[in-house]
């Protein structure tokens, strides 16, 4: 049965942020989003022009100080905690950010972003841990399943994914389900063995048997008497170990170089790959006879790009990790900054996650991270796909962190603009207006008009307009 996770009473939707305009003393509501104003029982228009310290303190205690500090220092604070109490009596943790606006003519305005901790309870990920994994998505459950029934068999298993989807957590998983749980689990690496080296490290060897074999040296094999030997990347074999390799699961005997005796193994083996093996052994880059002793059971793990549904409790499961390690009392991401990472493709995989971890951990001292954390990573990214696909993504992605303060009418109140095909002249206010909702992104602009971008500019110089002057007149 797949787990759950639960969701938060109050999940804040994407939505304007909350401005505020200081007048002389007054701190007033300029502008606020609709799930605050249902929230204090109102309509979030019926809002606009009320006092801040008035209508939103005592419902967000410490809102209005954090407004004027804002103001008086004149730049944007960010990790500002607020303890919000919901219509059901549930406790939910906010962070705020402030933003004041690069124009000068709106002197007086702070922007304020409000985003949800989302806290993932222990129990929850205390239920979606299974031997070191973690997951509550259907594939992870999956893997969940077939690691329980396999431990039960001797039976080689091997295991495929993606680079660093965390196939040797799910061959220690097996082990320690398995009957052989008290007895050594040994692992190689078999890309970083060379063939020279691959017999000995494997099968061990005899004092003397080659030049700087001072000593006897027993192999893997030898080491994981009882137990599990794990080969990690078996694809990355060559020929000729492939061939010995073969020999010793087909006779459960090994010798060690040097030695004319033979020694009988009682060792479990699971492989890893991330390799189409039998796409290798059908182009004799694999042996087909090895591919087919070895593919007796089979775990495919997959990648996290599809079970992003794990992200925030894998995020959850690396806090506590890093807490521990390095004496630290971070609790969580924020809800915007999970959602960003749930958007990632994730090419380095459950791997790759971590990394981040440890980055946050090492650039924040905050004990909540939120999405400006994430911002050089975010850029790096973009960056490494658009030398990757040749494209530029600056000019259809806007950050999230980019997004402009927005004033004026509610969400509700947009409108849908027509797509034109073709060259048909289009109005100055319809370009106004695309450019508005695409908040200044030119491709995006041309997009919700359906037009191409090229046509977009053509139309401007026919009007007699500089993007400047749309600029001035969206704001």
């Amino acid at each position: 049965m797949t787990n759950t996770v639960p969701q938060t009473i109050l999940l804040l939707p994407p939505s304007r942020n909350l401005v505020t305009r200081m007048t002389g003393d007054r701190l007033l509501i300029e502008d606020l989003p609709d799930w605050l104003g249902d929230y204090l029982g109102e309509q979030a228009i019926n809002l606009i022009g009320r006092d801040v310290e008035t209508i939103l303190e005592p419902a967000l205690p410490g809102l209005s100080e954090f407004i004027r500090q804002s103001s008086r220092q004149k730049k944007n604070l960010h990790g500002f905690n607020i303890c919000l109490i919901d219509k059901h009596g549930e406790q939910h943790r906010l962070l705020l950010d402030s933003f004041l606006p690069a124009d000068g003519n709106k002197q007086g305005l702070v922007a304020i972003t409000i985003q949800e901790v989302s806290d993932t309870m222990p129990a929850v990920l205390e239920k979606a841990t299974f031997c070191g994994l973690v997951g509550c998505s259907e594939p992870m459950q999956r893997v969940f399943n077939k690691i329980k029934m396999y431990a039960a068999s001797d039976a080689t298993v091997l295991i495929t994914g993606e680079t660093g989807a965390g196939k040797e957590g799910v061959a220690s998983a097996i082990h320690k389900m398995s009957t052989r749980a008290a007895k050594p689990f040994v692992t190689m690496n078999c890309s970083a063995i060379t063939e020279t080296l691959f017999e000995s490290e494997l099968f061990g060897h005899e004092k003397g048997s080659f030049t700087g074999a001072m000593r006897s040296h027993r192999g893997r094999f030898e080491r994981a008497s009882g137990g599990t030997l794990f080969l990690d990347e078996i694809g990355d074999l060559p020929a000729l170990s492939q061939a010995k390799l073969l020999r010793v699961l087909e006779t459960s005997q090994i010798e060690r170089v040097g030695s004319e005796t033979p020694i009988k193994i009682d060792v479990r083996v699971i492989a890893a790959t991330n390799h189409n093996l039998e796409k290798s052994s059908q182009n004799n880059s694999f042996r087909a006879d090895l591919y087919y002793r070895i593919n007796a059971l089979q775990i495919s793990v997959p990648p996290l790009r599809q079970r992003s549904d794990d992200i925030g409790l894998l995020i959850q499961h690396f806090i506590k990790s890093l807490n521990k390690r390095y004496s630290r009392k971070v609790s969580c991401l924020t809800h915007d900054a999970i959602q960003l990472l749930k958007q990632y493709q994730w090419p380095g995989n459950v791997r790759e996650l971590r990394n981040l971890m440890e980055r946050l951990f090492a650039e924040n001292q905050t004990d909540v991270i939120g999405l400006r954390s994430l911002r050089e990573w975010y850029e790096e990214r973009m960056n490494a796909a658009k030398y990757a696909s040749g494209k530029d993504y600056s000019e259809v992605t806007i950050l999230p962190w980019q997004q402009p303060i927005r004033l004026g009418a509610p969400e509700s109140e947009s409108i849908t603009l027509p797509k034109i095909n073709g060259e048909k002249k289009l109005s100055e206010a319809e370009l106004r207006r695309a450019y508005q909702m695409a908040n200044g992104n030119i491709t995006k602009a041309a997009k919700l008009l359906g037009i191409h971008k090229a046509t977009f500019y053509r139309t401007l110089k026919s009007l007699n307009l500089e993007r400047e002057d749309l600029m001035r007149q969206a704001s």
